[in-house]
């Protein structure tokens, strides 16, 4: 006699067959800085970093991210499943942050995407970070060197300026004394 039941998982239970002929393996993370394009379109919006999850099986993982060593869930999108490429039967995903303006702009931030994948005995973490970049925002030491700059270029002006005024006075004077030596 066989005895026949139907299994039941509870929601969230996700049960995997490993295929024979492809071993578990990790992924390989990688974090792509925002798109030139996004940044020539409007300068000051907020920046897209992109990470990509490749090379992995099977497709037990869970992509999130860290600025700053803090996790954020705001301003990110992933996949909701990873895509098997049916080639090399391996699985990849992508996971999308937008960030401010200035928060990319600022070398001092860290921007860290980060897997967790269930490799058939423990949840593994693997990760790739970019640094902020310099050069798109107007921090202290820009608005410090513009400042200076424009104080320079000021005051360059009016001593210019002062110059020029004594110049004219002279000619001024010296046609006038000229003009009354004349009528004398």
């Amino acid at each position: 006699m066989c005895s026949y039941s139907e299994a039941y998982f509870g929601s969230g239970t996700k049960l995997t067959v490993l295929e024979s002929g492809i071993n578990i393996t990790r992924p390989k993370v990688k974090v792509l800085p925002p798109s030139i394009r996004e940044g020539c379109v409007k300068k000051k919006t907020n920046r897209t970093l992109v990470c990509v999850a490749t090379g992995f099986y099977p497709d037990h993982i869970t992509v999130y991210w860290k600025v700053d060593g803090v996790n954020v869930t705001s301003g990110v999108r992933t996949d909701d499943t990873a895509l098997r490429d049916e080639d090399n039967r391996f699985y990849s995903i992508t996971s999308r942050l937008r960030v401010s303006y200035r928060k990319w702009f600022d070398t001092r931030s860290t921007f860290t995407c980060l897997t967790s994948f269930y490799n058939g005995n423990i949840s593994v973490e693997d990760k790739d970070s970019i640094k902020g970049v310099n050069g798109g925002g107007m921090d202290r030491e820009y608005l410090l060197k513009s400042g200076l700059t424009a104080k320079l270029s000021y005051s360059v002006f009016i001593a210019k300026s002062f110059l020029y005024g004594l110049f004219v006075s002279a000619v001024v004077w010296k046609i006038r004394s000229s003009a009354a030596k004349r009528y004398e």
